[in-house]
């Protein structure tokens, strides 16, 4: 006797992909092709249609695409693109190189800013072995990575906490800041269009400026994926940072217009 089907079962000549990796597979698509179709979908995630019209209704919750007939398309979505499970889930190669390139501008004895970013989270890592080292953070996930480390000084910023960004924000964490310098920021945006930095959260990009004028070298950790396209707010001019460090996807155009503003390029 045949065992019913189930509707909702994976086929068997594919691995079951986790939610979150399907999430994730999901929206790299849609962002990358501008459109998404859910026959493909069914066959590339091996899942059935009925999985990935939830996948679909779950991602249009969250602003990171928009239902349509067959299909999804890309919606930019100022909501999603700050999430820390997106950032944390998006160029993540990418970042982990750039972030060992961008250790090296850091020296033994340093006081060194890290901001709240994905990017340099995975610094955390090489800095560890700069030792002593002071390090200046709003970032939750980076007090947390540096918790056990004796031979690091940590100071919280405090302030407000946002949940979504997992980092204190807000007018007590920007005055503690104006009390501090540092020899070095270690700090990224969500995009650059022109020679111009933006994000999508003001409060989070008031926080970034006071980074940037509490600190002697300055430096930016830029992707690829971030490179081409604005945001609502605007931070600052690319030249406000001193060294500039990005990964091998970045156009060569890109990077010179960089340099001929006098800032340092590394690309990695």
């Amino acid at each position: 006797m045949t065992a019913p089907s189930d509707p909702d079962r994976a086929t068997p000549r594919h691995r079951p992909l986790s939610k979150a990796a399907r999430l994730d597979h999901i929206s790299t698509a849609v962002r990358r092709d501008g459109f998404v179709n859910v026959d493909d979908l069914v066959e590339s995630l091996g899942v059935s249609r009925m999985t990935v019209h939830r996948d679909l209704d779950e991602l249009q919750a969250l602003g990171a695409l928009r239902k349509v007939r067959g299909g999804a398309s890309a919606q930019r979505s100022t909501r999603y693109e700050s999430d820390l499970q997106y950032r944390l889930a998006t160029a993540v190669e990418e970042k982990r190189r750039i972030a060992a390139a961008a250790a090296e501008l850091a020296n033994d004895g340093d006081v060194v800013i890290v901001d709240d970013s994905t990017s340099a989270l995975q610094l955390v890592p090489h800095l560890t072995q700069r030792r002593p080292l002071t390090v200046i953070t709003n970032s939750m996930p980076v007090l947390q990575a540096l918790g056990a480390q004796t031979e690091v000084s940590v100071i919280a910023l405090g302030g407000r906490y946002d949940v979504r960004h997992a980092a204190f924000l807000g007018l007590l964490c920007e005055n503690n800041l104006a009390s501090l310098y540092a020899d070095v920021l270690f700090a990224s945006t969500s995009s650059m269009r022109g020679q111009v930095l933006y994000h999508q959260d003001q409060d989070v990009v008031s926080v970034k400026r006071a980074m940037i004028r509490a600190a002697g070298r300055r430096v930016l950790l830029l992707d690829h994926t971030k490179v081409g396209h604005g945001a609502l707010y605007r931070l600052c001019d690319v030249s406000d940072f001193t060294h500039v460090v990005v990964d091998d996807r970045v156009d060569d155009e890109v990077v010179g217009s960089i340099r001929e503003l006098g800032v340092e390029v590394l690309v990695c």
